[in-house]
């Protein structure tokens, strides 16, 4: 595993270093010393590997003698594209975390290449993307024809860091960095049957099934550059976020000063940090929406238009790091099992079973269900004609 010793890398090595189908788990790293330790704390399944991936020579080296990679490593509009090309030149299966749209796209462009080598790579594999988008088939599923599906997660400022004793403000880290970079770059959404040029931060209005209903703001993302690639019908998919509308304005009116030219995003996002009313009370009530991540498909059904709404029930909460690398984790058994086989490059809802993953994520719940009990829901309304 790239990255391995990072964050989403170290819960899905966790994860893998104890299961039944894995023999061994690389865990490589240019930290040599955090791949070292954390190989030590798995136990005799891991071992360390010092890897630089900007390598090219010690990448093809490190592919050379393992089945299946998993990229942890980021940036992925640098490394997306190249770990994918080692992998498919090695003729090794490959899954990854990335949660760019720019490098989905680039690693799209190799299907052809993926075919051609039997090799099966799935991107973007996390939680959102990942677990949204095998939401997203659950609900576009109940569906003869689909026109919009939406995927959605909750931004809180109840993630963001902290400062310590010495600090007024908290220091910016690179996952908020990312999030003010999705929020205020020129993004790609899918609209009117196609790809468009869009900016972040579009505000909308969701429904969701028995909830009601809640502004939620367009976001940069994966997901609506691989739904479509499996409902060509779709004619609307976007990603969107539902938060407190304190914190939105925060990020709007910081996303103004970027493309305004007044700041870049390292600042923006030290600016960010330094905004008040971001979280609690003081921005706002918390959104009428489901609080986990979710998908909702608009279409069609025995001739009568409907809205279809799917999340998890049971799932392993948490920091990013568990939200993220467990779901990777339960696709590479997945894959292990065999039950993940599809030459060419793929979103996650090109290749996986929905119901076979959520079932098994349901296991690294916090508490696991008992046998029977439902570990996901999808729920319909009917629209008016």
């Amino acid at each position: 595993m790239t990255g391995g010793a990072g964050e989403m890398g170290a819960y899905a090595c966790g994860v893998l270093a104890k299961a039944d189908e894995i023999a061994k788990v690389v865990v490589a790293d240019r930290d040599e010393e955090k791949a070292t330790k954390l190989a030590a704390d798995l136990g005799p399944k891991a071992t360390p590997l010092a890897l630089d991936i900007s390598d090219s020579e010690a990448l093809a080296r490190a592919l050379a003698d393992v089945d299946i990679v998993l990229n942890c490593a980021g940036p992925f509009y640098r490394f997306g594209r190249e770990v994918l090309s080692a992998a498919i030149a090695a003729g090794t299966d490959y899954l990854d975390i990335c949660d760019d749209w720019e490098p989905t796209l680039e690693m799209l462009e190799l299907d052809d290449a993926a075919r051609a080598a039997g090799v099966t790579a799935v991107i973007g594999m996390g939680a959102s993307p990942g677990t949204s988008n095998l939401l997203a088939v659950l609900a576009m599923d109940e569906c003869d024809a689909v026109d919009r599906v939406y995927t959605s997660w909750r931004a809180s400022a109840a993630h963001f860091p902290r400062p310590t004793a010495d600090q007024e403000f908290p220091e910016a880290t690179a996952a908020i960095e990312h999030w003010v970079h999705n929020c205020t770059e020129p993004i790609k959404i899918w609209r009117d049957g196609g790809l468009v040029d869009a900016h972040a931060l579009e505000e909308l209005t969701l429904a969701y099934p028995g909830w009601g209903e809640d502004a939620v703001w367009v976001c940069g993302h994966p997901e609506p550059l691989t739904l479509p690639r499996i409902r060509p019908e779709v004619r609307e998919s976007l990603n969107v976020m539902s938060a407190r509308r304190g914190l939105m304005n925060g990020i709007s009116g910081i996303a103004k000063r970027v493309r305004a030219g007044e700041l870049n995003v390292r600042q923006a996002s030290d600016e960010l940090l330094r905004q008040p009313n971001l979280s609690g009370k003081a921005a706002g009530r918390s959104p009428s929406l489901p609080s986990n991540i979710f998908a909702i498909a608009e279409g069609t059904k025995d001739g009568t238009r409907v809205r279809v709404g799917a999340q998890a029930l049971v799932q392993p909460e948490g920091n990013m790091g568990e939200m993220t690398g467990i779901p990777l984790a339960v696709a590479t058994l997945m894959a292990a099992r065999g039950q993940v086989s599809k030459p060419g490059v793929h979103g996650p809802e090109g290749a996986i079973d929905p119901k076979i993953f959520f079932n098994d994520l349901a296991q690294f719940a916090d508490e696991p269900p008992a046998p029977g009990v439902a570990v996901y829901e999808v729920v319909t309304d009917v629209l008016d004609s």
